[in-house]
C-alpha cells in the first residue's frame, strides 16, 4: 500500500509540472533543525519515558518552488495560489534505551533491557507538496504576516543502526533479550517512508521567512533502529515525529 502511494505520488508531482507551462518559477532554500522522537522496539509501546528519553535531533536543507508568476501572471489557478513543490534533504540522530515495566524489574530479564543500548543514524532525501491556506501571492506582497500550510510526501530513507549492551556481545543469546533473538540486524540499508505535517511560515523580510513545522513519518520497515520484535506486542513499523524550526531565503524574488 505504502509503494503504490508513493508510486501514485511522483506520477502525480510530474504531471503537476507539466501543467504549469512557462514563466519565472520562484525559488527558496531553507535551513531547519529540531527535536526528532523515533518510536522503535526500544522500550514498551505506551510508555512515555521512551517519547523523551530517547528523544534525538535532525537537520535538513530544502528547496522550495512556487509558480505564483509562471504561465499568464495575469491569471491565476487554485495550485499556482495554493500549493508549494517541496524537495529536501534531511539527517537525524538518536541515542536509545529501554524504558518500561520489564525493564525496571530486579531480575535477568529487566537487566537485559537496561543494559542494551542503541543508536541511529538515519539519512532521508525526498519530495513534498505544500498546501497553504492563504493565497501564496498575497502572502508575498504582506497582505498576511502567516502562511499555515499541511505537507504530504514520501523519502528514500538510509539507516545505520548500531546496539551494545554491558553484559558483552549483544547477540549473545544470554545477554540479549528474548524477544529480539530472532529480531536483531544491525545492517545498514535502504527503505522508504510516507510523511504528513502541517506547519507555518512568518513572513520576516522581503527576500525572508521564518518556519515552524511538525511531520509525522511513517517507514517502509521495522529495522530503522536495528530491531523488529517477533510478537503481538510489535503492531507498526518504526515512526518519527520530528519538530523543526528554520529559515527560508527567496533566492529570485
Amino acid at each position: 500500500m505504502l509503494k503504490r502511494f508513493c508510486k501514485s505520488f511522483l506520477i502525480g508531482f510530474i504531471c503537476l509540472l507539466s501543467q504549469l507551462g512557462n514563466g519565472q518559477v520562484l525559488h527558496e532554500i531553507g535551513v531547519t533543525a529540531g527535536p526528532a522522537a523515533i518510536t522503535t522496539d526500544y522500550g514498551q509501546r505506551g510508555e512515555f519515558r521512551n517519547f523523551y528519553q530517547n528523544l534525538g535531533f535532525g537537520v535538513g536543507l530544502q528547496h522550495y518552488m512556487n509558480f505564483v508568476y509562471t504561465g499568464n501572471n495575469t491569471q491565476t489557478n487554485y495550485f499556482k495560489d495554493f500549493f508549494r513543490v517541496r524537495t529536501e534533504i534531511d539527517y537525524f540522530h538518536t541515542f536509545l534505551d529501554h524504558y518500561g515495566p520489564i525493564s525496571y524489574q530486579n531480575n535477568p530479564r529487566g537487566e537485559m533491557l537496561r543494559a542494551m543500548h542503541g543508536e541511529t543514524h538515519v539519512f532521508e532525501f525526498g519530495t513534498q507538496i505544500e498546501w497553504h491556506f492563504t493565497q501564496i501571492r498575497e502572502y508575498l506582497i504582506f497582505s498576511t504576516r502567516f502562511s499555515p500550510y499541511i505537507t504530504v510526501g514520501a523519502h528514500a530513507v538510509y539507516y545505520m543502526p548500531d546496539a551494545y549492551s554491558d553484559l558483552g556481545p549483544v547477540d549473545n543469546p544470554r545477554v540479549l533479550f528474548p524477544a529480539f533473538q530472532d529480531g536483531l540486524n544491525l545492517e545498514s540499508g535502504f527503505t522508504y517512508n510516507v510523511l504528513f505535517g502541517g506547519g507555518t511560515r512568518y513572513r520576516l523580510g522581503r527576500n525572508s521567512d521564518l518556519v515552524a513545522e511538525v511531520k509525522w513519518q511513517y517507514y517502509g520497515n521495522d529495522y530503522i533502529e536495528g530491531l523488529d520484535v517477533k510478537g503481538p506486542q510489535n503492531q507498526s513499523n518504526d515512526w518519527t515525529v520530528w519538530i523543526n524550526f528554520g529559515y527560508i531565503h527567496y533566492l529570485n524574488f
